[in-house]
């Protein structure tokens, strides 16, 4: 079972390649991406954005960012955008 089918850069909020997340190398040209299987890793080097992509999707769903589930948040230190 495939739980999230893909995810989209929102077109409407107008981002500049120089500023946080496009900055990032793994997010600088980013669009959109499908998920096609239900297991995807997602790796690269330290500091390319693979956290920082995990968090986005994390907190677009409604889930924390720090980990947990929909029904169980909590927040030690606010670490994400």
């Amino acid at each position: 079972m495939i739980y999230l089918k893909g995810i989209r850069l929102n077109e409407r909020m107008p981002l500049d390649k120089d500023e946080y997340p496009l900055n990032i190398p793994a997010l600088r040209n980013f669009k959109d991406l499908t998920f096609d299987t239900p297991v995807t890793f997602i790796v690269g080097e330290n500091g390319m954005g693979k956290s920082t992509l995990i968090e986005a999707i994390a907190v677009s769903m409604g889930f924390n960012a720090e980990g947990g589930s929909r029904n169980f948040n909590f927040a030690t230190h606010e670490t994400h955008s």
